[in-house]
């Protein structure tokens, strides 16, 4: 086994919960194939964790145990999975909500490697070859750990010539339109079509907390809306109308069915297939207000006006909402971008509102839920920040 040198900051940061590693940690990183295990030791040979090496988006491996010489194996997986299930046994009886994250990488001991559970499926996120050389081992243990599992849909998140986006890789296909619920609220979903199903888990604090406190009887605009999970979340806790906007060319069939699997009529519901900033122009020429703006964007998109990146931009997005906004309703504003800090957010958020010469007010801010742990001295696992505003 090859035995790598770390320089003494991360060696110190290790026992203290890191877990990602990047190039910069190393003395020298040896070119090793990826998924290769390593012992890292300090500049005096000292042991201080094992790791496996995976070239991906963040950094180039991953922290797995502070035992010597402990190795990658079928039981180790298990164990590891065991852990968070037990972790969720509480949502596990919930007949409330049927999906949730059941393995969130790092935080449950493993980075590289996320699951989510759908009322009996399986979507695990892959990112990077590192984490699938394992795939036959993890498989091995989801059958044992959940053996009331009816299939696995992988989503292989870096890119990969002879891999597609999303694939089956175990147990029977589910359905297309798969219904799983959260906090009541039934939601419509499709495993295996690209990296997205139609609802992010992480975001499920927040609408409940839309749903049970700023909906009732308010008029709602929900932007970057993908497939409408804060307009349904809004419309069944009693908003009086809701504005979905977004630019994918779905977004209108996706929220529709969203709307029918709950029962609720299109009468009060409208899909804006357009750009979010365009819309803004629109609502002001036609005087529209809300009484809740929500704005949950992409950390990047492109599109006809060029391209949209979260830390340059969201400043511009307030500016643009706070006209539509009623006086007395409530922004809510929202990102994942791991590198935006909530320092820098909030400045930002602020920034767009000075800019109309007016300020705002931090009502409630929301982080992960519990399903989503993060390990310590490990900021850029901890990506959500929402925060809601209210006008002074």
């Amino acid at each position: 086994m090859h035995t790598l040198v770390i320089k003494n900051r991360i060696s110190r940061q290790i026992p203290a919960g890191r877990r990602l590693l990047e190039r910069g940690d190393f003395r020298q990183l040896l070119d090793l194939p990826a998924g290769t295990m390593v012992r890292l030791v300090d500049s005096k040979q000292h042991f201080v964790a094992m790791a496996y090496l995976a070239k991906q988006n963040k950094g180039v491996g991953w922290v797995y145990s502070e035992t010597d010489g402990e190795q990658l194996t079928t039981e180790w997986f298990i164990q590891c999975l065991k852990a968070a299930r037990d972790r969720r046994q509480r949502l596990f009886f919930d007949d409330l909500t049927t999906g949730f994250r059941l393995f969130n990488g790092e935080g449950d001991g493993l980075g590289g490697l996320a699951m989510d559970w759908y009322d009996g499926y399986i979507v695990s996120h892959w990112y990077s070859e590192g984490i699938l050389r394992y795939r036959r081992m993890i498989l091995e243990a989801i059958q044992k750990v959940f053996p009331e599992c009816l299939g696995v849909v992988g989503k292989n998140r870096f890119k990969h010539a002879d891999l597609p986006k999303s694939e089956w890789i175990f147990g029977q296909e589910a359905p297309h339109d798969w219904v799983i619920v959260e906090n009541g609220i039934r939601y419509m979903t499709h495993l295996n079509e690209g990296w997205m199903t139609g609802i992010f888990f992480d975001q499920r604090l927040v609408r409940d907390y839309v749903s049970q406190y700023l909906a009732p009887g308010a008029r709602v605009l929900n932007t970057f809306s993908y497939a409408g999970a804060f307009s349904i979340a809004s419309a069944v806790g009693g908003a009086s109308e809701t504005v979905s906007v977004d630019l994918a060319k779905r977004t209108e069939e996706l929220t529709q069915e969203q709307f029918e699997s709950n029962g609720i009529t299109m009468e009060y519901q409208h899909v804006f297939v357009m750009d979010t900033f365009d819309y803004f122009s629109y609502a002001k020429r036609h005087h529209e207000t809300f009484d809740l703006i929500i704005m949950d964007p992409p950390s990047f998109a492109r599109s006809d006006h060029g391209y949209f990146k979260v830390t340059e931009d969201y400043q511009s997005l307030v500016e643009q909402a706070l006209p539509l906004l009623n006086d007395t309703g409530y922004l809510l504003c929202s990102t994942n971008a791991a590198q935006f800090t909530k320092e820098d957010f909030l400045a930002s958020i602020m920034a767009g509102a000075a800019a109309t010469g007016q300020s705002l007010a931090v009502v409630e801010h929301f982080h992960l839920p519990s399903d989503f742990p993060v390990p310590n001295a490990s900021p850029e696992s901890d990506y959500l920040k929402v925060y809601l505003l209210k006008k002074k």
